[in-house]
């Protein structure tokens, strides 16, 4: 009689796993969609009342120098523009969303079903000469630099000390790149000459006066859009 009570007083306890176990499997197959792992570029929307305006506004977000970057769009190709005499043009963000692994999450905040963290990667730029084209370009995460809020992206042992996501799009019509569930992103002049805008995440919406950019650098407010790339073929090799 014993064991039968026990029994009885068990069976809530393994349907209530059971159900937290399937819609954690619902949560992951919807991080991992098709929808989501389709590539895109970023297009740049920017109607901030400022006189460099136009140095924002349809542009294109590239990856130079371990950061994302606003960069003239060529007006044919609708692709980076090659500029003062550049015989090449920047690395376009060509990427996808992707859960982050979760070996690298703290589980211990996170209750079961909880959805994966959604994580934002792109083709990188290729440092070696001479690369096979039949070589499949490298991808590395986007995140958000927890000190300086500016967007950078690099291996997954780099990516994971700082903001890793969760990336999103906007609700409505899913175009927007959301980061913790907000239009928060920005564009931010570091150097004056028209390409020297840099993309940061503006978490507080004060134009990141709390971490005393707004009083060195001109701060613009903008949207990421994407734009599905036309040739979606698959890139695989995740650091």
């Amino acid at each position: 009689m014993v064991l039968d009570l026990l029994t009885l007083t068990a069976i809530p306890t393994a349907v209530g796993a059971s159900e937290a176990v399937h819609q954690q499997r619902l949560l992951d197959e919807e991080a991992e969609s098709e929808e989501r792992q389709t590539p895109f570029y970023l297009d740049v929307f920017c109607d901030a009342q400022s006189r460099k305006k136009d140095e924002v506004h349809d542009t294109i977000i590239v990856l130079k120098n371990g950061k994302l970057r606003f960069w003239p769009k060529d007006t044919r190709t609708k692709l980076p523009k090659r500029i003062n005499g550049s015989d090449t043009a920047p690395r376009p963000f060509t990427g996808f969303y992707l859960p982050f692994p979760t070996e690298d999450l703290p589980h211990d905040k996170r209750s079961i079903p909880a959805p994966p963290i959604l994580g934002l990667v792109s083709t990188v730029p290729s440092d070696a000469k001479g690369k096979a084209k039949s070589e499949k370009p490298k991808l590395n995460w986007i995140y958000a630099d927890k000190k300086t809020r500016e967007l950078r992206y690099g291996p997954r042992v780099e990516a994971r000390e700082h903001v890793v996501g969760p990336w999103d799009w906007t609700e409505d019509d899913e175009q927007g790149l959301t980061l913790n569930g907000e239009e928060c992103l920005v564009a931010v002049e570091e150097e004056e000459g028209g390409s020297g805008w840099a993309v940061y995440w503006d978490e507080d919406d004060d134009r990141l006066k709390g971490y005393g950019i707004a009083q060195k650098h001109r701060v613009l407010r903008c949207s990421l859009e994407r734009r599905l790339v036309e040739d979606d073929r698959r890139m695989i090799e995740v650091e």
